[in-house]
């Protein structure tokens, strides 16, 4: 009797314990709804905001503001398609570029021509190239009486995603897009030289110089040296429509000025770079021509890139635009045999509603988050950030969001100024009007949370407010 009366009494404890934790749990959901809608009534009254809240194990919508409301999700888009990527590709999945010839080696002449194949790999990088070049040396071929023929077939002919207006077209974030592109460095701002311009002799036109050198960009220099400690006026600009770069301006002597720009055609690009590449291991080449690998060529080289799992690391911590548009037309190539963007987009719509996802609040024309049509509700983006927590693949992805307040490009990337002494790992949004931030953010109590943060029609800059939310978040659960 005394036995029974023991247990009863520890299962009275427990359910009181229990109730505790709840009622303490609801208190403190109350008070962050309180402050949340102190902060936005006080500073949001005249934007667009679309705010949701969850618990991050059971996915409890623990706050929500507008949360079905529709809002341009600027980059936090990158969180869709890099978990499409991830999924319907694979994490392991590795790009190919390969090369061919079409005839024989005879007394180190190469009789036909050579091709790059490109298979939409979004981190080409000139050394890549000469990795081929070697192996032609190898061969012992020093001419080739053919052309060198880009093979770019793997995705469709169509280069700039919607909604990018002339303006922007020689930005390095409004890159066009092929399957065979590199870029200068590992950055990886795709289809892009670096344009340096370096002066020291007062009165004399600066020096400018393209890293990777390429004979296809012609430069037009109008620029003038001044004395050290004067204004810089230099403006480096791409002629539209064409892949003429202009340099004008005054530079102050002894300083540099380092742009990238964007080439009008990215296959021909990386065409022209192999062939500097091969013309530094004396083979002598003809013509650059676009084609299609015929079926009876011989592959001579294949190159594989890193892992997308690694690839994805540098897409979300560095926001790269020409990353998300090149991995929205591979999942369409791979998915449904078109790398287009329509198909790419097809595809990731589809992986959204098969993973439990409402993409009737889902609405996007990119695969950057560049486009001023796209909308998604705060409501699906936080869902789509618990979902990915049962993917096997969640650990790399979690990694590769940018962590608040810590330096380096590679972990704090665009959050490396913010939110200093909390634990958040998020991706950031903005373009013009649109600020936004989605991921996870610890508690006082230790336990973490997702958050969906969008907003638009700003007049000024909405992320102290973002941060403040964020704050309270963190401070109040």
């Amino acid at each position: 009797m005394i036995k029974k009366t023991l247990i009863f009494a520890v299962i009275v404890m427990l359910s009181c314990f229990h109730l505790f934790l709840i009622e303490e749990a609801s208190a403190s959901t109350q008070t962050m709804t309180t402050n949340i809608d102190s902060i936005v009534s006080k500073k949001w009254a005249k934007n667009e905001h679309s705010i949701t809240v969850r618990n991050m194990e059971s996915g409890e919508v623990l706050y929500s503001k507008n949360g079905e409301k529709m809002i341009r999700p600027a980059s936090t888009h990158k969180l869709l398609v890099s978990a499409a990527a991830l999924d319907l590709l694979g994490s392991d999945y590795r790009f190919v570029t390969g090369a061919y010839i079409d005839g024989p080696v005879e007394n180190g002449v190469l009789q036909g021509n050579l091709y790059l194949q490109g298979g939409g790999d979004p981190t080409l990088l000139p050394v890549h190239l000469e990795s081929f070049a070697n192996g032609l040396q190898k061969m012992g071929v020093t001419k080739i009486t053919g052309a060198l023929i880009a093979d770019d077939t793997w995705f469709d002919s169509d280069r700039l995603s919607k909604g990018i207006v002339v303006e922007d077209e020689a930005l390095a974030y409004a890159s066009r897009i092929s399957a065979l592109t590199i870029s200068p460095n590992d950055d990886y701002d795709i289809s892009t030289v670096q344009v340096k311009v370096s002066g020291s002799k007062v009165g004399a036109s600066a020096n400018v110089q393209l890293e990777p050198y390429t004979s296809i960009v012609p430069i037009v220099n109008q620029t003038n040296v001044v004395k050290k400690g004067a204004k810089s006026t230099v403006n480096i600009t791409r002629e539209y429509g064409t892949d003429r770069i202009i340099v004008k301006g005054n530079l102050p002597a002894g300083t540099q000025r380092n742009t990238n720009v964007t080439v009008y055609d990215p296959t021909l690009y990386a065409l022209d770079v192999f062939r500097e590449k091969l013309k530094a291991k004396g083979v002598q080449v003809m013509p650059l021509k676009t084609g299609q690998v015929p079926t009876h060529a011989q592959r001579i080289g294949v190159l594989y890139s890193k892992p997308l799992k690694d690839i994805n690391f540098r897409f979300l911590k560095l926001s790269i635009n020409g990353m998300g548009e090149m991995l929205t037309k591979q999942i369409g190539r791979e998915q449904l045999g078109e790398g287009s963007w329509s198909a790419g987009i097809q595809a990731i719509r589809k992986y959204g509603f098969d993973n439990g996802l409402n993409m009737e609040q889902w609405y996007f024309e990119d695969g950057s988050g560049l486009n001023h049509q796209n909308r998604v509700s705060s409501m699906q983006e936080s869902l789509l950030l618990h979902k990915v927590r049962s993917k096997s693949w969640y650990y790399s992805y979690l990694d590769a969001l940018p962590h608040a307040g810590r330096k380096g490009k590679l972990i704090g990337a665009t959050l490396e100024n913010r939110l200093k002494g909390y634990s958040v790992s998020a991706k950031t949004g903005y373009i013009t009007g649109t600020y936004a931030l989605a991921g996870y953010v610890q508690g006082k109590s230790g336990k973490w949370y997702i958050f969906s943060i969008l907003t638009q029609a700003n007049q000024s800059s909405a992320m102290s407010t973002i941060d403040q939310i964020v704050t309270q978040i963190a401070k109040d659960m």
